[in-house]
């Protein structure tokens, strides 16, 4: 199988309140393969809709597929996931980096966001879900249950020093087009500030045969347009390489790129020129890819 066609929808009665999920998972042809309807206990509408997403992304690459077509009546989810809305939640956030990871396997991924009357089989499943009253409640669905530790109680007073930690951060970059320049600047330095570090070096890694980093101006857009623009004068997309998969101009530009960059951090801050910003460079999307931040 290559390509599914799924309709995701999440349901709270009382936001939060009791819960469900609802994914419907169609072939190319238009026909049902699946159906998920599960009770996911006391959440949130927000919390249930990337349960459903996080659930169909599993169930999908279970069944073999490749290419996935995803639509929800969730605005906020779509754009969130699409890269136009930061995710600013706690709660949320771990699920939004396990939907974009779990997104990496597919060679293409489409969220996009329809009218709830659009989307009425996931929508029917997820309601019927969350007025079960035979289902047990349950702190998350199988396919992710670790995720439950981000909805624990806080605890009350925060450790005076932060823990400096030296661990791999993982962020998720979705893109939108095959060849793109994303600023990630503000997500790196997120993962400075979570480190703990006040003074050291913080190493961005990209783990892609197709994509790569680099620090370039971000005052004029027009800078990436033009550097995507002469890479594909340099390297141009044609079938006559040898390469089966049809990308062989995106691995090249890859390593004309480069996977690391490094940059010192002084302050608790990254050390960067006034024009200078660290971007995410992608050459076979629209894709789902991860970067790699270390800061020590």
């Amino acid at each position: 199988m290559s390509k599914a066609f799924i309709q995701v929808d999440g349901a709270s009665k009382g936001n939060p309140g009791p819960a469900g999920i609802g994914v419907a998972i169609l072939d190319e042809s238009g026909k049902v393969l699946k159906e998920i309807s599960e009770y996911i206990g006391e959440k949130t509408n927000n919390f249930a809709e990337y349960t459903a997403l996080i659930r169909a992304l599993g169930e999908a690459h279970a069944m073999g597929f490749t290419s996935l077509d995803i639509q929800t009546d969730s605005e906020l989810m779509e754009r969130q996931i699409n890269g136009q809305y930061r995710v600013k939640n706690d709660g949320i956030i771990p699920l939004f980096e396990t939907a974009l990871q779990l997104m990496c396997p597919f060679k293409k991924v489409v969220v996009k966001h329809v009218l709830r009357d659009k989307n009425k089989l996931a929508d029917k499943l997820a309601s019927a879900a969350a007025m079960s009253k035979a289902a047990p409640a349950q702190p998350a669905p199988p396919v992710q249950p670790s995720l439950m530790l981000e909805e624990a109680p806080k605890p009350a007073k925060a450790p005076k020093k932060p823990e400096v930690k030296s661990a791999i951060q993982r962020i998720g970059v979705r893109t939108s087009a095959r060849n793109q320049f994303v600023d990630i600047t503000h997500d790196v330095q997120d993962a400075v500030k979570s480190s703990g570090v006040t003074d050291g070096v913080c190493s961005v890694y990209v783990p892609h045969t197709t994509a790569g980093v680099t620090i370039n101006e971000n005052a004029d857009p027009n800078v990436t347009r033009d550097m995507i623009d002469i890479l594909a004068s340099l390297v141009p997309q044609s079938p006559e390489y040898k390469h089966a998969e049809g990308n062989s101009d995106a691995h090249v530009k890859a390593s004309m790129m480069g996977s690391s960059v490094t940059v010192f951090v002084e302050g608790g801050k990254l050390v960067l020129g006034t024009w200078q910003a660290i971007y995410f460079a992608e050459f076979d999307g629209p894709r789902s890819r991860e970067v790699y931040v270390r800061v020590g």
